[in-house]
C-alpha cells in the first residue's frame, strides 16, 4: 500500500473503533441510570445522531471539497474527542452524543473523498474501498467487543479511553498528505447548489443505483444493529452486555471476511452485480429472526455481514468513481450521506412505530427484511440500463486506444 494510504487506514481504524466504543459506554450510563425504556432512549438518541448528518449534508460536502482533505478529518476528530470528553463534565448524554454526531458528519466526506485522490483506477479505487471498509468494520467489532467490557467496568475508564483513541487517531491524520482543495468553493452557494448537485448525481444511472443500494444497506444495517439490543436477550437468552456486544460483532466478523474476498467475486467494470449479494443478506436476516440456537444464529449474523459487504463495496466504488468527475467527491459523499440517513432515520421510526403497536421482535426484524427486499427489487428493474451502459463505455474505451 502507498503510505498515505496506510496512514488512512490506521487513522480512520482508530477513531471507528472509538466511535463503537462510546456508543456502548452510553447505553451503558443509559442503563445504569435506570430509563424505564433503555431501547427507546438508545433508539431516540441514535435517530438524533442521524439527524447531523441530514442537516448538515448541504454543508460538509463543500467544506471537504473546499479544505485539505486530512485537514478536514484532523477537523472531525477534534469534534469527536470534545463530545466524548463532555461526558466526563457531567453533560447529558444526548446532548454529548449529538456533537459526536458533528464530529462524524464532518469526518466522513473527506474518510471516502479522499480515496479517490490517493488511488487512480478503478481497480486501485475498489481495493481501497475493501481496505477502508473491512478495517473499518473490524474496528466495529473490536470497539463494539471493547465498550461492551468497559461498560459493564467503568464508565470513566470507558469515556477515558475513547478520549485518548480520538486524540491518537487525529494525531495520525497528520501523516496524510495535505493536498490541496478548491478554494474557489463558496460555502454559501454551494449549499444553495446541494440539491441542484443531487438532482445531477440521481440522474445517472451508476449514482442513482449506487446510492438506492448503500441507502438500503446502511438503514438495514442501523435498524438491525437497535433491534439486536431487544432480540438477543428475548431470543438468546443474553443479558450482559459484554455477551450482546461479542454477538453484535458477529455481523461486523462477517463484513471484515467480505473486504478480502469482493475484488476476487465481483470483476472490475461489473460493481453493479453486487446487488444479487443484497437478495442473500435479505435471507439471511429473516431466517436469523426465528432463530434460538446462540451458534446458529453467530454463524448467521456472520453471514449477514459477509453478504451485506460484497453488496456494499463495490456500490461504494462506483459511486466515488461516478461522482468524482461529476460534482466532486467531497459533496458526493455528503449527498451520499444525505441519502443513506434520511432512509436509516426512516427505518428507526418505523421499527419505533413497530414496537409501540407491541409486534414481536422477530416480526419486527422480518419487515425490516422485506423492506431491505423492496429496494433490492428496485435495483433489479434498472441493472439491465446500468449493464447497457457498462458495454457503452467499455466499446468506447477500445475505440479510444485503437
Amino acid at each position: 500500500m502507498p503510505k498515505p494510504l496506510t496512514s488512512l487506514v490506521f487513522t480512520q481504524f482508530i477513531s471507528s473503533f472509538a466511535d463503537n466504543v462510546n456508543f456502548f459506554i452510553i447505553i451503558g450510563i443509559i442503563t445504569r441510570q435506570g430509563v424505564s425504556n433503555p431501547e427507546g432512549y438508545v433508539l431516540n438518541i441514535q435517530m438524533g445522531f442521524l439527524l447531523a448528518y441530514v442537516v448538515l449534508a448541504p454543508l460538509v460536502g463543500a467544506y471537504a471539497d473546499r479544505n485539505s482533505k486530512s485537514n478536514v478529518l484532523l477537523m472531525g476528530n477534534l469534534l469527536k474527542s470534545i463530545g466524548i470528553g463532555m461526558l466526563l463534565l457531567g453533560i447529558h448524554p444526548i446532548a454529548c452524543y449529538a456533537v459526536l454526531g458533528i464530529g462524524a458528519v464532518v469526518y466522513s466526506p473527506a474518510k471516502y473523498g479522499i480515496l479517490t485522490e490517493l488511488t487512480n483506477s478503478e481497480k486501485g479505487l475498489l481495493r481501497a474501498n475493501a481496505l477502508v471498509e473491512g478495517t473499518t468494520i473490524l474496528a466495529i467489532l473490536l470497539g463494539t467487543v471493547a465498550g461492551g467490557i468497559l461498560a459493564d467496568i467503568s464508565d470513566t475508564v470507558g469515556v477515558i479511553t475513547c478520549l485518548i483513541t480520538y486524540i491518537i487517531s487525529l494525531l495520525l491524520t497528520l501523516l496524510i498528505p495535505r493536498l490541496p482543495g478548491n478554494k474557489s468553493l463558496r460555502y454559501g452557494q454551494s449549499s444553495l447548489e446541494f440539491f441542484k448537485d443531487f438532482k445531477q448525481l440521481i440522474r445517472n444511472k451508476k449514482a442513482r443505483f449506487s446510492l438506492i443500494g448503500t441507502g438500503a444497506f446502511w438503514l438495514t444495517a442501523s435498524v438491525l444493529r437497535i433491534a439486536l439490543i431487544a432480540w438477543i436477550p428475548a431470543n438468546l437468552g443474553i443479558t450482559d452486555t459484554t455477551s450482546q456486544s461479542m454477538m453484535i460483532g458477529a455481523t461486523a466478523i462477517g463484513v471484515v471476511a467480505s473486504s478480502f474476498i469482493t475484488s476476487r467475486i465481483i470483476s472490475v467494470g461489473k460493481l453493479y452485480q453486487s446487488y444479487v449479494f443484497g437478495y442473500l443478506m435479505v435471507g439471511f436476516v429473516i431466517i436469523c429472526a426465528f432463530m434460538t440456537s446462540v451458534w446458529i444464529s453467530a454463524v448467521l449474523l456472520f453471514l449477514i455481514g459477509v453478504a451485506g459487504g460484497i453488496f456494499l463495496i463495490p456500490l461504494n466504488t462506483m459511486l466515488q468513481e461516478v461522482g468524482k468527475d461529476l460534482i466532486g467527491s467531497g459533496k458526493t459523499i455528503a449527498i451520499q450521506n444525505f441519502v443513506e440517513n434520511t432512509l436509516t432515520v426512516s427505518g428507526l421510526l418505523i421499527f419505533k412505530g413497530l414496537v409501540s403497536s407491541q409486534l414481536s421482535i422477530q416480526l419486527s426484524v422480518v419487515f425490516i427484511g422485506i423492506i431491505l427486499l423492496c429496494f433490492i427489487v428496485v435495483l433489479s428493474v434498472q441493472v439491465g440500463k446500468i449493464k447497457k451502459q457498462a458495454t457503452a463505455t467499455a466499446i468506447d474505451s477500445e475505440s479510444i486506444r485503437m
